[in-house]
């Protein structure tokens, strides 16, 4: 029962008629299973910065109330005080008082947080110390008669002051401390709940004290009061801002609430006079009540799961009114997946966590920003640490205030801490508040792991991108290195033919060729040239060749302007005219003509030298080995597929090879 039942009459006052010991055993354990919920949660608060020992007191004090109800419903239910067990139902009845009488002590305290005025907090001081004395002189009463079997004052007459005073007390100190204006909302509300609750629950105990004990508006009234200050107890713990496991406790009190009061309509119904009647008038009384019961029970628990999940959103969403946090957890992510620079992750995070939970201050920092003796222990292990008022480490934070340090997560190990302040404005954060911290954390942890996975593919592909340019280029230069001497052999086999016959010549010769080799070693470092001076250094190496040939020999040039500008690899012409005067015009008899050309087809430049010689039938593919493979493979080092050579025959006779060079291969 209530405190009004509680408090007005003695142990005749739960002994109502025997349907309704069911309804107050209920009434009594489902408040004990609740009480006891709060007591469990607010010891696991205790230690959390912002949680009051008020909190533990008041819920200490909630559990010897219902157990103390429970105690004596269950002795007189049983008729143990009609037994000679008189005392043992004081005993139970010592125990309730004590803790009921107790209750609006922290009740009133937590009230007197929001005066604002000075005659306020005077006034709210003075509840206080008026409802600490009448807790004394109520439990000094009830142990007294417990004891020694006598009371300093008459039973119900205690009883009748201690409830109009628990009344007049929480009324009065609703009216001095709660403004609408100064008072958040979360508080409001149900401290209003609580001074109604109270008020109504005296004057149904009145009723009931003073009614007789058979009739059914008695009971009705005691039970009804019973579960009205089980109301009052689930609203309490709301005074409390900071208590962090409140949604926790809203949840299940109000599941097991909700469960006590389906068992209550289940045993007001099972001994329901209208059921019985309905019984009787069958040939089996029994089973049709039995099957009575049983639909109602059926009903019961199949409505219970719907009115459980909709009544625990209305009262979470009118009391805490929780931020979407699903659509704020999906707006960071999709701002963090564009963000390339730690200082933006921590920006972007920090305002998403300011705005969503409505905080004073947020900061993420690195982990090494302070040294590692100040920080809190199990926060390098990925545990969320929270900081008590006047924690040493608080002083060196960014931000005052600060209460929660959440790890976040990065490369396998925690890297930052991100630090939150909820300030005076708002309660304390709540479990589902630090949940959004940790997703907060995660989604932050992920990020840096996918930039600094960025940062090492990008720093990797420039290692291999530079491996890959260094392995080429010194591809490149032993490819020219064979093309060199081979080159210079047959160069100087020419001028040491010439010296015999034509010195003049030979002279003529090797200055010729030393202007080769100047253009050689000036484009030594370079792994592409232009067309235009792939062309130029054509003319220096033919005029080396026409004192072989003399007469014989007639070179045809023609260069598209559209391409003399385009890159192609330096050196690459040489060996095809080398191998068409080699093995095409040399062994010719008579005059022989050779063509080089450059022109733009489909994207590419082509490249063709012809010549009118002996074919390709008449070749030994074994001796063109060298200056053919070495072209073959250097275009594959650069252009892999893109490029291409083709050797086949000239209508007319002789031989024509065609160089396939991509117009996109780059500068020098």
């Amino acid at each position: 029962m209530g405190w009004a039942v509680i408090l007005v009459d003695g142990l005749h006052t739960t002994a109502t008629a025997g349907p309704f010991f069911a309804g107050e055993l209920i009434a009594f354990t489902t408040g004990l299973l609740i009480t006891a919920l709060l007591l469990v949660l607010n010891l696991r608060a205790a230690r959390l910065p912002g949680s009051s020992r008020a909190n533990v007191l008041f819920a200490l004090c909630a559990v010897m109330w219902t157990a103390g109800g429970l105690m004596h419903t269950a002795i007189l239910a049983a008729g143990l005080a009609q037994q000679g067990r008189t005392r043992l139902a004081l005993v139970a009845q010592a125990i309730q008082f004590s803790g009921a009488i107790a209750l609006p002590i922290s009740i009133l305290a937590a009230w007197g947080r929001y005066a604002e005025r000075e005659w306020q907090r005077r006034a709210s001081r003075i509840l206080v110390i008026a409802s600490c004395v009448l807790a004394a002189l109520v439990t000094a009463g009830a142990w007294s008669r417990t004891l020694w079997g006598e009371a300093t004052i008459a039973n119900s007459a205690l009883h009748d002051f201690a409830a109009y005073s628990v009344a007049l007390l929480l009324c009065a100190g609703a009216a001095v401390n709660l403004r609408r204006s100064g008072t958040p909302r979360v508080i409001l509300v149900p401290s209003l709940v609580i001074a109604v609750a109270v008020a109504v629950a005296v004057v149904m105990g009145v009723i009931a004290s003073h009614t007789d004990r058979q009739r059914d508006v008695s009971g009705g009234l005691a039970s009804l009061a019973a579960h009205l200050v089980l109301l009052v107890v689930l609203c309490t713990f709301l005074l409390f801002a900071r208590f962090r496991f409140a949604d926790l406790f809203l949840r299940y009190g109000v599941r097991i609430l909700l469960a006590g009061v389906w068992a209550g309509v289940l045993a007001f119904a099972a001994q329901s006079p209208l059921l019985f009647h309905i019984a009787r008038q069958s040939h089996s009384p029994a089973a049709v009540h039995v099957f009575a019961v049983m639909i109602v029970a059926n009903a019961l628990l199949l409505s219970f799961t719907f009115f459980d999940e909709r009544i625990s959103a209305i009262v979470t969403r009118w009391l805490f009114r929780p931020p979407d946090y699903r659509a704020a957890r999906r707006h960071l992510a999709d701002r963090l997946r564009d963000l390339q620079l730690e200082s933006e992750i921590a920006a972007a995070v920090e305002e998403s966590a300011r705005r969503t939970l409505l905080l004073s201050a947020v900061r993420m920092l690195p982990l090494d920003a302070l040294p590692a003796a100040d920080w809190p222990a199990g926060i390098t292990d990925g545990e969320v640490a929270e900081l008590g008022p006047g924690h040493p480490l608080g002083s060196r934070l960014p931000a005052p205030n600060i209460e929660v340090l959440v790890p976040v997560n990065s490369a396998g190990r925690v890297t930052h801490v991100l630090l939150a302040a909820p300030g005076e404005a708002r309660p304390g954060l709540i479990t589902r508040d630090l949940d959004y911290l940790r997703a907060v954390a995660a989604l932050a942890g992920n990020r840096l792991d996918a930039l600094r996975r960025e940062r090492e593919a990008a720093e990797r592909e420039g290692r291999e991108s530079l491996l890959v340019q260094q392995v080429t280029e010194a591809e490149l230069r032993a490819l020219r290195a064979q093309i060199n001497p081979h080159f210079l052999f047959n160069s100087l086999n020419t001028i040491a033919d010439l010296t015999v016959r034509d010195p003049k010549r030979a002279e003529a010769m090797t200055l010729r060729l030393a202007g080769v080799f100047r253009h050689v070693l000036a484009h030594s470092s370079r792994p592409l040239t232009s067309v235009r001076d792939e062309i130029e250094f054509l003319r220096t190496y033919l005029y080396i060749e026409e004192v072989r040939f003399g007469d014989r020999l007639h070179v045809e040039i023609e260069i598209s302007p559209a391409v003399a500008g385009d890159h192609l690899p330096s050196l690459i012409l040489q060996p095809l005219v080398e191998n068409a005067l080699k093995h095409g015009l040399g062994p010719k008899p008579g005059p022989g003509h050779l063509w080089i050309s450059a022109a733009a087809q489909n994207g590419c430049v082509q490249l063709k030298v012809e010549d009118d010689g002996m074919g390709l039938e008449t070749r030994d593919s074994s001796s063109e080995g060298l200056g053919l493979a070495n072209v073959m493979e250097r275009l594959r080092t650069l252009y892999q597929d893109r490029a291409s050579l083709t050797m086949e025959a000239r209508e007319g006779g002789g031989t024509r090879a065609t160089l396939l060079i991509p117009r996109d291969c780059g500068g020098e």
